[in-house]
C-alpha cells in the first residue's frame, strides 16, 4: 500500500471503506517493520493489520498457565483404595474434592490398559462405558502417578456448555488453564525432550468435538520415535457408534470397557470407614421402617434401588436428586420402546437411563436400564413386550441384582396392559389374570366394591410381597412374590402383617378365600 493519510487511517481505526477496490500491486516492503529478507509474491495483495494492544494483553492473559507444586502418587497393583487430594483436582473439570477412590477390578485393568496397550505400546486409546463408572477419576488417577522424568503428561476436559480445562504435570510442577479449540495446537507443541502423553476426557461423538479429534489425532501420528507421543481419549458414552476403519488401522486403537457398578462392589467400597464417613450422606434412602436403624449395607441397598450401576448417582449425588435426575431423562424419551432397546445411545439424557455389564465367561457385554427405579419410570411409556426385550438383553448378567426386579417390571406393566395368564411347570394355562388398575400404596387404599384392585408397595424393599390383589365383592385377597430365584424364601410374617393392617383398616372385611402366589417368568 502506498503510505498516505487513508493507510495511516486504516492502521489506527480499523478497515477504511474508501477501500471498495485492492489492486495486486500493493505491496509490502517496509524493512523496518518485516525485516530486510522478507519477500513478497506476485499476484497477491498484502495487508498489514495492527492489531489493539489491549487484545493481546487479553489473550496473553487467557493463554498463560496457572503454575502450583505437585509431586507423583504412588501406585501399588495389589491396593483397595487410592486418595485423590483435592489439588489434583482442581481445575481439571471434575468435582475439586478429595477423593478416596475404591479400587474395584475395573479400575486396576484401566491402570495396565493405560500403562501397557497406550504408554508402552503406542495404541490410540478409547476408554468407554456409562456415565457414572468412574473412567475419569480412575484416569486422573493414572495421570498423577505417570513418572514425570520420561513423560510429560496433559490432560484436556472438554464439555458441550463448559470452558474446557487443561492441566500439565511437567516435573514437580502442576500447570492449569482454560483452553479453546484455537488454543490446542499450541498446547500439544512442547518443546521438551520427554515423550509426551494427552488425555482427553469428556469426549462423545458431538459435532463440537471433531474439529478437536482430528487436531489430537493429527498431532498423535506425527510420532517420530524419539519423543514418543501417545494418547487417550476417556469417552462419556458407553459406545463410540460409527468408526473409521481406516484410521482403526493408522492409529493402532483399541478400546477398553469400564462396566457399571454391581451391589457387591458399592458394598465393599465402604467398608473402610472413612470412605463411608465421606459418602454417608448420600446413603440416604428411606428405610422400610421410618424409625429403623439401617446397618451400611441395608444403606446401600436402599441407595441401589435408585442408583443402580451408577457409582456417581450411589456416592455423589443424595437420592431424591437421583430421582428426579431419572424422572428427567425418561420424559425426555420420544420413544421410549425404540430407544429403550436399541444399542446407541448418543444424547447424554437418555445414556444415563443404561448400564453396562460383562456376561460371565467373556460371552461379551449387556445394557439393561441403569437401576429398579429408572425400568419402573420406563415401563409406563413401555408395553411388556418392550420391557422384555430388556430382559432379554441382560440375561445371564454378572450382576445378579438386576435380574429380579426386571421381570417384576414385565409382571406390572401386563396387568396394566391387557392382563397375564398363568402357567404350571409343564406349560399348560391355569388361568388368566385380567388387565387391571395399580395402586402404588404401602397402606391400604379405598378399595373398590365393583372391581378387583392391585397395590404395588411403594417401599422397594417391602418383605414377602410385591403385589396384593384385594377383591372386596368376591372377600378373596391374593399375595404375590415375583422372583425370579429357582429357590423362593417363604416369610410368613409378612403376610401376616398385612392381613393384619387390613382388619384394622376402614377398607376391613371378612377374607373367604386367600391365595399366596409365587411368579417366575417361563424359562426361570
Amino acid at each position: 500500500m502506498k503510505h498516505d493519510h487513508n493507510t495511516e487511517s486504516f492502521l489506527q481505526d480499523g478497515i477504511d471503506n474508501s477501500y471498495d477496490k485492492m489492486l495486486t500491486s500493493w505491496k509490502l516492503n517496509n524493512k523496518e517493520l518485516l525485516g530486510p529478507n522478507f519477500t513478497t509474491g506476485d499476484e497477491e495483495i498484502h495487508v498489514l493489520v495492527k492489531v489493539q494492544e489491549a487484545a493481546v494483553a487479553n489473550k496473553k492473559q487467557h493463554l498463560e498457565w496457572r503454575s502450583t507444586r505437585c509431586e507423583s502418587h504412588a501406585y501399588n497393583p495389589n491396593s483397595q483404595y487410592f486418595l485423590l487430594e483435592k489439588e489434583d483436582m482442581d481445575a481439571s473439570g471434575l468435582p475439586p474434592v478429595r477423593l478416596m477412590l475404591y479400587c474395584r477390578p475395573t479400575f486396576h485393568r484401566q491402570f495396565e490398559f493405560l500403562r501397557d496397550k497406550v504408554l508402552h505400546e503406542g495404541h490410540l486409546g478409547w476408554i468407554l462405558g456409562p456415565p457414572g463408572t468412574g473412567k475419569s477419576t480412575t484416569a486422573m488417577a493414572f495421570a498423577s502417578t505417570v513418572n514425570r522424568s520420561e513423560w510429560i503428561v496433559t490432560w484436556i476436559h472438554v464439555g458441550k456448555f463448559m470452558d474446557w480445562q487443561c492441566v500439565r504435570l511437567i516435573d514437580d510442577e502442576r500447570k492449569t488453564r482454560s483452553l479453546e479449540i484455537s488454543d490446542v495446537d499450541e498446547v500439544l507443541a512442547v518443546e521438551d525432550k520427554r515423550h509426551h502423553v494427552v488425555l482427553v476426557d469428556g469426549w462423545t461423538a458431538a459435532d463440537e468435538f471433531i474439529e478437536l479429534t482430528r487436531k489430537c489425532v493429527r498431532w498423535f501420528r506425527h510420532n517420530n520415535g524419539v519423543k514418543q507421543r501417545r494418547l487417550a481419549f476417556v469417552c462419556s458414552v458407553a459406545s463410540r457408534g460409527k468408526v473409521q476403519e481406516d484410521m482403526e488401522i493408522l492409529t493402532s486403537a483399541r478400546e477398553f470397557h469400564v462396566w457399571s457398578w454391581t451391589l457387591d462392589e458399592y458394598l465393599n467400597a465402604i467398608k473402610d470407614d472413612k470412605v463411608f464417613q465421606s459418602v454417608s450422606q448420600y446413603l440416604d434412602a428411606p428405610a422400610v421402617l421410618p424409625d429403623e436403624e439401617m446397618s451400611r449395607g441395608a444403606m446401600v441397598e436402599s441407595k441401589y434401588y435408585y442408583a443402580g450401576g451408577s457409582c456417581r448417582y450411589m456416592f455423589h449425588f443424595r437420592t431424591a436428586n437421583v430421582a428426579t435426575k431419572l424422572s428427567d431423562a425418561v420424559d425426555s424419551l420420544n420413544d421410549a420402546a425404540t430407544v429403550a432397546t436399541r444399542d446407541q445411545r448418543s444424547s447424554s439424557s437418555i445414556n444415563r437411563l443404561f448400564g453396562k455389564f460383562q456376561r460371565p465367561h467373556g460371552g461379551g457385554a449387556v445394557s439393561p436400564v441403569i437401576s429398579h427405579y429408572a425400568a419402573t419410570l420406563i415401563s409406563v411409556k413401555c408395553s411388556p413386550e418392550a420391557i422384555k426385550k430388556f430382559m432379554s438383553t441382560h440375561q445371564d448378567s454378572s450382576n445378579p441384582a438386576l435380574n429380579g426386579w426386571m421381570l417384576e417390571v414385565v409382571f406390572f406393566a401386563s396387568l396394566r396392559n391387557g392382563g397375564l395368564d398363568l402357567v404350571d411347570a409343564a406349560g399348560n394355562k391355569l388361568g388368566s389374570w385380567n388387565q387391571s388398575v395399580i395402586v402404588v400404596s404401602d397402606a391400604i387404599p379405598a378399595l373398590s366394591c365393583a372391581h378387583p384392585v392391585w397395590i404395588k408397595p411403594e417401599k422397594w424393599n417391602q418383605g414377602g410381597y410385591d403385589a396384593v390383589m384385594v377383591c372386596k365383592r368376591t372377600q378373596h385377597v391374593r399375595l404375590v412374590q415375583v422372583t425370579s430365584a429357582h429357590k423362593q424364601s417363604f416369610r410368613i410374617e409378612h403376610f401376616y402383617g398385612w392381613l393384619k393392617m387390613l382388619s384394622e383398616s376402614p377398607e376391613s372385611f371378612e377374607v373367604k378365600t386367600m391365595e399366596i402366589f409365587f411368579v417366575s417368568s417361563k424359562t426361570s
